[in-house]
Formats: structure tokens, C-alpha cells, sequence
């Protein structure tokens, strides 16, 4: 049976119709939405060698869906005891309502919620033992601006140990192109499926470790798109591809 390894390219298109076929068989965004984040807390406790308890863990958020995994995925990490904080790209208004109520459950767990400019955000970034890249992917749309480009400028100078979700902020989910800047991570997490871009020549420089978690898409979503879903999370919900 054929495994993720044997997945065609994938485009963004190809990505937005599975994801809307299986909103269609009645699977929720929001149901999506927090498998990715399960597996992002799962695959932060690999990165950090199992020591949670006590780890400082940044989540730099932007405003989609990228941005609400990641801030679930910090809701998670504080549950198992690691020290979580957030640097919010926007506020509320300019945040997709899915984002905007994930940060207001960080809100209410108390945690640390900075803005860009905030004088904490280098050292909290620096000192952090990991950071969750939850800036933009496959939405993205030409070179990264402020305050995004800065984020991303600053995980690279002090050289942060990052887990990018979908794909590294910068880098073009379809060519693998990395656009100016783009972020280096230790490792990348696709959700549900992987886009194109990760197995691009230059895209190993940025995604570091490529890893691929079920979110939950039926398998009838999969074949309307001519994707054979048979053994690709036969081993595992997260499997390693590079």
C-alpha cells in the first residue's frame, strides 16, 4: 500500500479542496484545528527531548490558521508544564475569529501575550527552547511585511530552535521558493497533507526535519482529489518524511 513518501506533488489548490470536500462530509474546522494542534504539542515534546516541564516555549502567531494551531498548540504545552508565551502579529479585529478565540484562551490561562515591538519579545524569543513558527503558510502571499518579516529576521539571528507548521513563514508552499526572509527551522510539521514546496532543492535548508500529521481528512475528501489515502497514517498519526 502506498505511504505519505509515495504522495504526489500538492498544490494550495489541491490542499483548499480536500479541506473543503471534508468540511462538506461534515468534519469541522475546528475539529481540524485541534488535531494539528495535538500533534504540534506531540511533536514539540519530541523536539525538546520529553522535557516539557519547565521549557520556555514561544509561539510567534500571525492572524490565520497558522496562528490559531500554534496558540492551541501553546494551550497544550501549558497543560503539560512548559513555560508558554505568544507574540501576537495582530489584534483581535485583524485575526480570523477561530485566531482571535484561540488567543483569548491564552488570554484567560494568563499567559504572556506580546506585541511586535515589545522590547521582551528578542530575549523571550532567544532564551526560548523552542519556538513554533505559526506566521504564515500556505496562505502565503508574496514576500513576508512587518511585523512578520521582522519575526522571522529575529528566529534566524539568534538562531532559534523553531518547529514551522504547514511550512517555514517565507517559504512558497508551491515552487519551494524562499522568499526574503524566510524562516530556518529545526524541523516543519504539514497538516493533513504536504505542499509541494517542501521537497523543493532549496527548501531543506529551511524546513529542517519534514514531518506529516493526520488531521482528520476522510478518506472519500482524499479520493475526490485523486489522492490514494490507503496506509498513509497506517504506521502513525505523525510520520516523519524527511
Amino acid at each position: 500500500m502506498p505511504g505519505p513518501l509515495d504522495l504526489p506533488p500538492i498544490s494550495t489548490g489541491i490542499l483548499t479542496s480536500v479541506e473543503q470536500a471534508s468540511v462538506s462530509y461534515g468534519v469541522t474546522r475546528d475539529q481540524m484545528t485541534e488535531a494539528a494542534s495535538r500533534a504540534a504539542a506531540a511533536l514539540s515534546r519530541k523536539l525538546l527531548d520529553n522535557r516539557v516541564a519547565g521549557a520556555s516555549v514561544v509561539a510567534l502567531a500571525g492572524n490565520g490558521v497558522k496562528g490559531c494551531v500554534a496558540l492551541h498548540a501553546l494551550r497544550i504545552l501549558h497543560g503539560f508544564g512548559s513555560k508558554c508565551s505568544a507574540v501576537l502579529v495582530g489584534g483581535e479585529p485583524d485575526m480570523r475569529p477561530e485566531t482571535a478565540r484561540a488567543a483569548a484562551v491564552c488570554e484567560a490561562l494568563r499567559l504572556p501575550l506580546l506585541q511586535p515591538r515589545s522590547p521582551a519579545v528578542r530575549t523571550a524569543v532567544a532564551d526560548a527552547a523552542l519556538v513554533i513558527d505559526g506566521l504564515v503558510g500556505v496562505g502565503l502571499d508574496g514576500a513576508p511585511r512587518e511585523p512578520l518579516a521582522g519575526l522571522i529576521r529575529l528566529s534566524n539571528e539568534v538562531r532559534a530552535d523553531a518547529l514551522s507548521l504547514e511550512c517555514p513563514s517565507g517559504l512558497e508552499p508551491d515552487t519551494g521558493e524562499p522568499l526574503q526572509p524566510t524562516l530556518k527551522a529545526r524541523a516543519t510539521l504539514a497538516l493533513g497533507l504536504p505542499c509541494a514546496g517542501l521537497f523543493a532543492s532549496l527548501a531543506w535548508q529551511f524546513t529542517g526535519e519534514v514531518w506529516l500529521c493526520d488531521i482528520g481528512y476522510p478518506p472519500e475528501a482524499l479520493e475526490e482529489a485523486d489522492l490514494d489515502p490507503a496506509g498513509l497514517f497506517q504506521t502513525n498519526e505523525i510520520v516523519r518524511l524527511r
